[in-house]
C-alpha cells in the first residue's frame, strides 16, 4: 500500500511539474488571445457571464481533486492529435482574425495537453470543467449576426402584439415600434440573445448539479429559450409603456428580473419532471474511487519532448504564417472616377460613427445617374486585413432587413461569364417600389459571390491566406429602383457594372 501511494504521489508530482512548464509555454503563445477574450467579456454585456464560468470550472476541479490525485495518469499520444488540431485552428483563426477559432484552439490545446500527460481517464474526469471553458467563449460574429436580427424581429413583433393587446395603437416596421408620440427601436442589445446564451450556460450548470437525466435536462434547456424570448418581449413592451425603463437603474433591474423569471420556470419545471419520474441517484453522481493494482510509472520524457516540439511549432507558425501584412488600396478612393461611361456620379459621405461601425479601412459611396435612367448607388468598402471581430460577417441582407426592408427574392446572377453576383429584391412598406441590390466580394484579389455565405468566405479566406499570405477583402454593392420592372433594373445594373469592372483593378490589388 505504501509503495503504491509513493508511486502515485511521485507520478502526480512529476506530471504537475511537466504540466506547469508546458502551461507556461501555452500561455506565452495564447496570451494575446486570452487578453482579448477577457477584454471582450468585461466590456460586452452579451457575454459577461463568461467571466464566471472559469471560476465554476476551477471549483469543479477542486471538488474532483482527491479523485484526480488517486487516479493513475496514463500518457497517450492521442493528445498530440488534438494539439495539432488546435494549432490548425489557431493559424486559420489568425489568418482571418476569427476570434472564436483562436479561443477554441486554446481550450482544445489545453485538453490535448492534459490527454497527452494523463490519458483518457483524466480527460473523462475533467470533461465538464473543460466544457464550461468552451461555453465561456463568445460566439463568432457570423453566428451572432445571424441570430441577433431574427431575435430582434421576434421581440419587436411580440412586444408590438403585447402593446396592441393593452390598447396602444402602433406601426411596426422591422425592429422599430412607432407609437405615434415616440419610437421604440429594438436594437441588437435588446434582441434577447444575451439572456438566451447566459441562461443556457447557467442552465447547463444547474442540470449538472440537480438533473442528470438526459431527456429531462434537454427539456429544461429547450424550455429556457422561449421563456427568455417571452420575458425579453415583456420587458420591451414595458419600455413602451414606461420610458424610464429604457436606461438607468430600472433598465438593469428589469434585466435581472428576466433571470429570476426564467430560473423560477426552470426550477418549477424540474420539480414537475421529477414528480413525473422520480429522480434516482446514479453511480456517476457519487463516484467511488476503487483501489488499483500497482503499475510501474510510465516515462513522460517522450511525451514531454513531443509537447515542447508542438509548442515551438505553434509559436513559429502563429507569429509568421498567421500574420499576413496589410494590403492597402493601390490608390485612394479620392481618385475614383465620377464619370463612368454615360453615368455621372456624385460622391456622398457617411458620418464618422457609422463608418466606424463598418470596420472598413476605407470606403467609396456615390450616386450615379444617366439620362432616362434610374440612379444607381455604388458602395465599396475595403478591408486591408482581417482585423475585427465581425470581419466577413457584414452582409447587406442583414443590414437592410434590420432597417425595415423585406426580402422578396434572393439568389445569384451573372454580370458576365466568370463574374457572379449575389442579388436581393427588397421592398419596404410605405415606399411602394422595390429595389434591386447586387453585391459581391473581391477577396484577396479573387472575385467571390456564393450566396453571401460568410462561412464560405471565411474558409476561402483561410485557403488564400495560406497560399498568398494576405487576408484583404473588398465588398462592392450596387442598388437601383425597379419601378416594378425587375428585368429593366437588371439590365441597368449590368450596363453600369460593365463600366465599373475595368476601374476596380486600378484601386484593388488583384
Amino acid at each position: 500500500m505504501n509503495l503504491k501511494k509513493l508511486n502515485t504521489a511521485t507520478s502526480l508530482n512529476r506530471n504537475i511539474l511537466f504540466g506547469v512548464i508546458l502551461a507556461l509555454g501555452v500561455l506565452l503563445i495564447y496570451w494575446q488571445v486570452l487578453y482579448n477574450l477577457l477584454q471582450q467579456l468585461a466590456a460586452d454585456e452579451d457575454f459577461s457571464y463568461g467571466l464566471l464560468l472559469p471560476l465554476v470550472s476551477a471549483y469543479l476541479v477542486y471538488l474532483k481533486w482527491n479523485e484526480l490525485r488517486r487516479r493513475p495518469w496514463k500518457p497517450s499520444w492521442v493528445g498530440l492529435i488534438f494539439m495539432a488540431l488546435a494549432l490548425m485552428l489557431l493559424v486559420s483563426g489568425k489568418l482571418v482574425f476569427e476570434y472564436y477559432s483562436m479561443r477554441l484552439s486554446f481550450v482544445i490545446f489545453t485538453m490535448g495537453l492534459i490527454w497527452l500527460l494523463g490519458g483518457w481517464g483524466i480527460i473523462r474526469l475533467l470533461a465538464f470543467p473543460l466544457l464550461l471553458l468552451v461555453l465561456m467563449l463568445p460566439l463568432p460574429g457570423i453566428i451572432t449576426s445571424n441570430l441577433t436580427l431574427p431575435l430582434q424581429l421576434i421581440s419587436s413583433r411580440l412586444a408590438g402584439g403585447i402593446l396592441r393587446a393593452l390598447g396602444y395603437p402602433l406601426v411596426l416596421e422591422g425592429n422599430v415600434i412607432d407609437l405615434g408620440f415616440r419610437q421604440l427601436q429594438v436594437v441588437a442589445a435588446c434582441s434577447g440573445l444575451r439572456y438566451i446564451l447566459s441562461l443556457l450556460a447557467l442552465g447547463i450548470i444547474y442540470c449538472y448539479f440537480y438533473q442528470r437525466t438526459i431527456w429531462k435536462a434537454a427539456i429544461l434547456l429547450i424550455a429556457l429559450i422561449p421563456a427568455a424570448i417571452l420575458a425579453n418581449a415583456l420587458r420591451v413592451a414595458a419600455m413602451g409603456v414606461y420610458p424610464s425603463l429604457e436606461k438607468g437603474f430600472w433598465h438593469g433591474f428589469t434585466g435581472w428580473l428576466i433571470f429570476v423569471f426564467c430560473f423560477s420556470i426552470l426550477s418549477l419545471l424540474n420539480s414537475g419532471l421529477n414528480r413525473l419520474q422520480p429522480r434516482v441517484a446514479s453511480v456517476s453522481e457519487s463516484p467511488q474511487v476503487t483501489e488499483r493494482a500497482v503499475t510501474p510509472p510510465t516515462s513522460l520524457k517522450p511525451y514531454f519532448i513531443a509537447a515542447v516540439g508542438m509548442l515551438l511549432l505553434s509559436a513559429s507558425l502563429a507569429y509568421t504564417v498567421a500574420q499576413p501584412p496589410r494590403v492597402p488600396l493601390l490608390q485612394s478612393f479620392d481618385h475614383f472616377p465620377l464619370q463612368l461611361g454615360p453615368w455621372q456620379g456624385r460622391r456622398t459621405y457617411m458620418n464618422q460613427e457609422m463608418f466606424e461601425k463598418t470596420d472598413a479601412d476605407s470606403y467609396f459611396d456615390a450616386e450615379y445617374s444617366s439620362a432616362g435612367q434610374e440612379t444607381v448607388s455604388l458602395y465599396i468598402a475595403h478591408y486591408e486585413k482581417q482585423a475585427t471581430i465581425e470581419g466577413l460577417a457584414h452582409n447587406p441582407a442583414n443590414c437592410m432587413t434590420g432597417s425595415g426592408w423585406e426580402t422578396l427574392k434572393s439568389g445569384t446572377a451573372e454580370l458576365a461569364p466568370g463574374y457572379p453576383v449575389n442579388y436581393l429584391l427588397l421592398n419596404r412598406s410605405g415606399i411602394g417600389r422595390p429595389i434591386l441590390v447586387y453585391f459581391w466580394n473581391i477577396q484577396q484579389g479573387h472575385w467571390l459571390a456564393e450566396g453571401g455565405n460568410p462561412t464560405l468566405y471565411k474558409l476561402i479566406s483561410v485557403y488564400y491566406g495560406l497560399r498568398l499570405h494576405r487576408s484583404d477583402w473588398t465588398m462592392v454593392r450596387l442598388i437601383t429602383a425597379t419601378n416594378n420592372n425587375k428585368q429593366s433594373a437588371e439590365r441597368r445594373l449590368s450596363d453600369f457594372a460593365k463600366q465599373l469592372l475595368p476601374v476596380l483593378p486600378q484601386f484593388i490589388k488583384q
